[in-house]
């Protein structure tokens, strides 16, 4: 009975060392390691403004006072370009003092000769035909900050699924290209992991200016929104 024990002790210790589970791994066959991407592109149907209003005044009441006011027209204008509340969000708010500016060779002081509000909002504009007039309405209403436009897709889901479905053609197609190429046959896949998904990312887009009136809306060119997906995969190989 001893004996016995001591020979098992013996195999397991055998298996246990890299070069004996190296060969384990052989009769069993391999593995191969791949990841693809897969990308479409559309039109995006929707946008988002950063805009707001920063002012300045001698007291931090008259100068929120004024902010207010400004605010309600841009809010108003906002509304008036069919925008609904839902898609109308505070993103920033903020009250700070201005400091006497620094002159050259005298000693800086420390003193308050005003403060400066801020406040910012974001809309999600969905009807895109529309867009630059109601940018035009903005800065017309009161607003004297434009943080950006970003376009993207109401439909996110459709489009990474797309791309998922990609991905996945490309990781096969490239398995395959693998497989024959170096003479082995491909198992089942034994992970599969999505490694990252893509929001729509804005591709190269530009505004055309020629053949604009003075009156015509700022125009504004939507271009192409880009989803990526990235996958990885493991498969079983056979020589």
């Amino acid at each position: 009975m001893m004996k016995l024990v001591s020979l098992l002790g013996m195999f397991a210790l055998m298996l246990s060392s890299p070069a004996c589970a190296d060969q384990a791994d052989k009769a069993h066959g391999g593995k191969l390691f791949l990841n693809a991407i897969g990308e479409v592109s559309g039109t995006p149907d929707i946008a988002n403004i950063s805009a707001g209003v920063l002012s300045e005044a001698v007291t931090a009441n008259a100068a929120l006072a004024a902010n207010r006011k400004q605010m309600n027209s841009v809010f108003s204008a906002l509304k008036a370009a069919g925008i609904k509340d839902r898609d109308i969000q505070t993103t920033g708010l903020s009250v700070n003092p201005v400091y006497a500016p620094y002159k050259q060779g005298v000693r800086p002081e420390q003193r308050i000769t005003g403060y400066r509000v801020s406040n910012q909002v974001r809309a999600t504009v969905r009807n895109l035909d529309g867009l630059g007039a109601a940018i035009d309405a903005l800065v017309g209403a009161g607003a004297n900050t434009i943080g950006g436009i970003s376009f993207g897709l109401s439909d996110t889901e459709t489009a990474q699924n797309k791309a998922r479905k990609k991905a996945i053609a490309h990781l096969l197609a490239k398995a395959e290209l693998y497989a024959n190429s170096a003479g082995i046959e491909l198992g089942p896949i034994l992970e599969l992991r999505e490694q990252s998904s893509g929001g729509p990312v804005p591709m190269l887009a530009y505004a055309r200016m020629e053949s604009m009136g003075a009156d015509a809306p700022t125009p504004i060119a939507a271009g192409q929104v880009s989803t990526r997906i990235s996958v990885s995969a493991t498969f079983a190989i056979t020589p």
